[in-house]
């Protein structure tokens, strides 16, 4: 038994799309076009936005300096033992049982570090704020450089003071202030160390936070100046040139960190 030959008449019955009935509008073509499924083409791609507690680069920095102090921290107790005299001893006539070696400079360097660092993340968030950023390479480079502006404006105060003690004073005091200064910027630093981390991850806290800081850095200002203070004080016309030393290295250079950190806020980041 032979299949049935399909006539012309019945191929123009049957389903066939005709030129005249074929999609003439850019709608119509696009009901007819045939896409791949969704789950093939995928989401377009959106940065995630990154804050300071969520930046892989500022948290490796942090994390790192934390952890080169705690392999040193046989020697930071050692170091830590010997700062209260430091900060307030004006007394001329070194302990004999007092020891300083290369160990605890090293340490000094380090605590110095986590200084800086704690500084500048804590400028970022005074005048970066705390909102959330697509580019955290940019977020990365602004709290190093804003570390730098403090590592900068230490090595500042550090040159201010040993020039102050070779003028106005002998070898022995300048040293004294020195130390002084030493001393002070490391308890700071580590008394930034809570105000810092609390503003890396609780954003909400850290308006709390800076006041915090902006507290215990006039309280380390005080510390050291009342030290300077009972050094170069001897007289009546002494107390000029103390003034001006205020103005020369305590208020005048501040000011100017906190413009460039402004300045470095608004370029970089």
């Amino acid at each position: 038994m032979g299949l049935p030959q399909i006539t012309g008449e019945a191929l123009v019955g049957a389903d066939v799309c005709r030129e005249a009935d074929a999609p003439f509008s850019a709608d119509d073509r696009d009901c007819y076009v045939s896409r791949p499924p969704a789950w093939q083409s995928g989401v377009a791609v959106c940065p995630r936005p990154v804050s300071l507690g969520t930046d892989s680069g500022l948290m490796a920095v942090v994390v790192g300096v934390l952890v080169l102090i705690g392999l040193g921290m046989r020697h930071v107790r050692r170091l830590f033992r010997a700062l209260p005299q430091d900060l307030f001893s004006v007394r001329r006539r070194a302990n004999a049982f007092d020891e300083h070696t290369a160990n605890e400079s090293r340490v000094v360097i380090l605590l110095l570090l986590q200084l800086f660092v704690c500084q500048g993340v804590l400028l970022y968030t005074w005048l970066g704020g705390t909102e959330p950023v697509s580019d955290g390479h940019r977020l990365t480079v602004t709290v190093l450089a804003l570390s730098a502006l403090s590592g900068g404006f230490y090595l500042f105060g550090l040159t201010g003071c040993l020039t102050l003690g070779y003028v106005f004073a002998d070898r022995v005091n300048a040293g004294l202030l020195r130390r002084g200064l030493n001393a002070s910027q490391i308890l700071l630093g580590v008394a930034l160390a809570v105000p810092t981390l609390v503003s890396l991850f609780y954003p909400s806290l850290s308006g709390i936070m800076l006041v915090a800081a902006g507290v215990l850095y006039v309280l380390s200002r005080i510390c050291y100046i009342s030290k300077g203070f009972r050094i170069f004080y001897h007289n009546l016309p002494s107390l000029l040139y103390f003034i001006l030393y205020l103005c020369t290295l305590e208020i005048i250079p501040v000011i100017t960190a906190c413009f460039l950190a402004r300045e470095i806020c608004v370029n970089l980041n």
